[in-house]
């Protein structure tokens, strides 16, 4: 293994010594949760956690400079570190499709994350038209629960709110023959609105409504921290903030229909998330 240049621990990083009657100022625990990023083909890295410890990092402006400082170096340093000591394991495999084939499982278990979009994606030949169902479940809430966006549903809950204060949003339909319908699950803002509910259930599902061929469609996941969130024509984005994870799962719609209830299409799965560490499961069902 090549020797790691990036990573650097706390004995190199330069030692402040301040000026006698100086202010000084500390940085807070800071943390960084990255996987392994350079295993072979058919292998998946393990997520690692480097720290930056309290009081390692000094600024004679504020907490908040020291605490910049500390993320800075937590940035430059922790995939290099996840590099080092991380390992690589087997991934799993599972059958998909119409017509069976063996794929590999992308990983299921999120790193920490705010936003989560996900894009329904289908090329020619799977069908025409795909309709979608996304919304939360099994929160108690009834503002939330079976509150499903896309087609013949609402666009977002609650109605009129814009992408950034949206629980869920849809971006809008699409009616070809290959395309992407978008829906932006919003943790970040349910959590500032319900602190209390620790873990957070979204179905989703769908439908073709004109015609079903292959029925093959991708479920695209996108994670996002930080920044905000801007519904753009028929997609949903993220400004100034960092993309966390990606992932793609293959899913068969095989119900045609028009005007059904969420119980009478395709179920695609679920997502689990909880509030600490505001990370999630993603189970797909086959």
């Amino acid at each position: 293994m090549e020797e790691n240049t990036t990573y650097k621990p706390f004995a190199y990083v330069d030692q402040y010594i301040p000026t006698e009657g100086t202010t000084v100022y500390y940085n807070t625990e800071k943390t960084r949760t990255v996987h392994k990023n350079d295993c072979v083909e058919g292998t998946i890295g393990n997520p690692i956690t480097l720290i930056a410890e309290a009081n390692k990092f000094v600024s004679t402006i504020n907490v908040d400079d020291a605490n910049a400082q500390a993320e800075s170096w937590l940035n430059a340093n922790a995939q290099g570190y996840a590099n080092n000591i991380g390992t690589c394991n087997i991934r799993p495999t599972a059958w998909r499709g119409a017509n069976p084939s063996c794929v590999l499982e992308p990983s299921t278990t999120l790193l920490p994350f705010d936003y989560m979009v996900i894009r329904y994606k289908w090329a020619l030949g799977a069908g025409t038209d795909l309709d979608t169902f996304t919304g939360f479940v099994n929160t108690g809430i009834g503002t939330l629960d079976n509150e499903w966006v896309g087609f013949g549903q609402k666009n977002e809950v609650p109605a009129n709110a814009v992408a950034q204060d949206s629980y869920v949003m849809w971006s809008g339909d699409v009616v070809d023959l290959t395309g992407t319908e978008t829906c932006l699950i919003n943790f970040k803002k349910v959590k500032e609105d319900h602190p209390n509910l620790n873990d957070i259930q979204v179905r989703m599902a769908a439908v073709w409504w004109s015609s079903k061929n292959t029925g093959n469609i991708d479920v695209e996941i996108t994670t996002f921290l930080g920044g905000t969130m801007t519904k753009v024509d028929k997609d949903i984005i993220n400004d100034d903030g960092q993309q966390v994870q990606q992932l793609n799962f293959s899913k068969n719609i095989s119900v045609q229909g028009k005007q059904l209830t969420i119980n009478e299409v395709s179920n695609i799965g679920y997502i689990h998330y909880s509030n600490t560490p505001s990370t999630a499961n993603v189970v797909i069902n086959y």
